[in-house]
């Protein structure tokens, strides 16, 4: 595997070579999603899918390293970003978000190409990448949760057991029984991030422009959980992880040391699929492309590179 040097510029927003927006309807209703392309390769593009949910593509620029080699496009989900932010709750459930990918793939023409989530992004590549398989070389799940039954009942426990003292009991507390959500609290929040979410403080431009232009109704209605250690939004029976052994691409697994979607809990999702490969980034959390991007980018390019010459309808 050769390596990549880290280079600060990947932190920085991209130059897009394109950059626009392609309209979605859906219920009659017409809608911007904001769409940025790096690189003019002719080689299938990457699509890379960012997580939240109600996130955005900011943390996940690290991938511009790519595209001296392929297209790297970023798009920011219907209520995320720079796309249009509606308020109808409604709209943010999974399956309507398996459409909106097909629009934006439609959108702008793509046939052949690599397909990348993160976090929330992965359970939104899976359902699609599922219905919609046409013209899909390979597929990337970086720090995946795919059942989200599985996450609360096996995973997040053994997150909550690895807080120290009572920091377990005071999110539990607020975020189950609505009691003392106070200072206490957030200070509880704040381990958990630095336990689970990113290692690399103070944080990096990236993260905070992440947390500047998330959409917190988006979140609070699918996860609605600020800890993401309970789920109590519509995100809690979602489970894609059975399509796992139907997918007819590779399949690539990462996932931090310290990731909330932890090695063993990315383990149970490699053992599902018929075709994949797993990584697990030392000294790493959640935000595997901002503690260690390197190492991510060496495994995203030669797993991409490694099945370059993949025949796809």
């Amino acid at each position: 595997m050769e390596m990549i040097a880290f280079q600060k510029e990947w932190f920085e927003e991209p130059s897009y070579s394109e950059e626009g927006f392609i309209s979605y309807t859906y219920k009659g209703n017409t809608y911007r999603l904001w769409f940025g392309k790096i690189g003019k390769v002719d080689k299938p593009p990457l699509l890379v899918l960012h997580g939240g949910p109600g996130g955005n593509h900011h943390n996940l620029v690290p991938l511009q390293a790519l595209s001296s080699e392929r297209t790297v496009i970023f798009y920011d989900q219907l209520g995320c970003g720079n796309s249009d932010r509606p308020t109808e709750p409604s709209l943010w459930k999974a399956k309507r978000y398996f459409e909106e990918v097909k629009a934006v793939r439609d959108g702008l023409g793509i046939k052949k190409y690599h397909l990348l989530g993160h976090s929330w992004g992965t359970t939104l590549a899976t359902g699609f990448a599922h219905k919609y398989p046409e013209g899909i070389m390979t597929l990337s799940l970086h720090s995946p949760v795919l059942s989200f039954p599985r996450y609360v009942e096996k995973v997040a426990p053994v997150l909550k057991a690895g807080l120290s003292g009572e920091t377990a009991r005071i999110i539990d507390d607020c975020e189950l029984e609505a009691i003392g959500c106070g200072k206490e609290y957030e200070e509880a929040i704040m381990e958990f991030v630095k336990r689970y979410v990113i290692r690399t403080w103070p944080l990096p431009e990236p993260m905070n422009r992440l947390i500047n232009r998330r959409n917190h109704q988006v979140h609070e209605v699918m996860l609605n959980s600020k800890s993401e250690l309970n789920v109590l939004g519509n995100l809690r029976d979602v489970d894609v992880s059975i399509y796992l052994k139907d997918l007819g691409m590779p399949v690539l697994f990462t996932a931090g040391r310290f990731d909330l979607c932890t090695p063993d809990f990315t383990a149970w999702h490699h053992s599902l699929a018929t075709d994949a490969e797993i990584h697990i980034i030392e000294n790493s959390a959640h935000m595997t492309l901002l503690d260690q991007p390197a190492d991510v980018l060496c495994i995203q390019r030669d797993f991409m590179l490694k099945h370059s010459f993949r025949n796809v309808q």
